[in-house]
């Protein structure tokens, strides 16, 4: 990880070389939460004094991860603190907003899995011609499933009882006789 400690109108030079070594002491708590082994990484302090404030300013861009912070206060050794401390707060959000998008998209797509095993070439053609028909969302009787097992040209109605909250199926046999299942 490359680090730039820039001083804008310190008073004292050697304060200056002590408050950019506290700088980059602080900047290993940073690199941490950063991995720069595989991304080109670039750590920016700007601290700054004017009259009785002092400004710490971080930047840091990894990759696709960037982010930066200033604080100012009486104390410049404070201001590092405090930003180093937003700037971690910052690394660790995007991070875990990272691993929880692994999480959700972690499962492989059945082209994914059939390409990458070489034991199963299994053609998942055939799924091409399912057609997928959405249920409607309000939970019905068994008398409203019935009705409209009666009034639809199909032989099976699926519905959610709005007695139990299950899933049901009610169909019409080959006998003509209408055939509940339930769970």
């Amino acid at each position: 990880m490359k680090v730039t400690v820039t001083t804008r109108h310190l008073k004292n030079s050697k304060d200056t070389a002590k408050i950019k070594a506290y700088a980059l002491k602080k900047s290993n708590r940073i690199e941490r939460y950063v991995k720069s082994e595989k991304d080109p990484s670039e750590l920016r302090f700007i601290l700054s004094s004017e009259k009785f404030r002092d400004t710490a300013e971080i930047s840091i861009s990894c990759g696709n991860i960037k982010a930066t912070s200033s604080v100012e206060t009486n104390d410049i050794y404070a201001a590092i603190d405090d930003a180093v401390d937003t700037i971690i707060k910052q690394l660790k959000k995007q991070t875990e907003k990272k691993t929880k998008e692994k999480r959700r998209t972690g499962n492989k797509s059945k082209n994914e899995i059939a390409k990458s095993s070489p034991t199963n070439n299994l053609d998942f053609d055939y799924l091409e011609d399912i057609r997928v028909q959405k249920l409607p969302p309000k939970p019905m009787s068994l008398e409203e499933a019935s009705l409209q097992l009666q009034v639809s040209d199909a032989n099976f109605v699926a519905f959610r009882n709005s007695e139990s909250g299950s899933m049901n199926v009610i169909y019409i046999s080959r006998r003509g006789q209408k055939i509940l299942i339930e769970p």
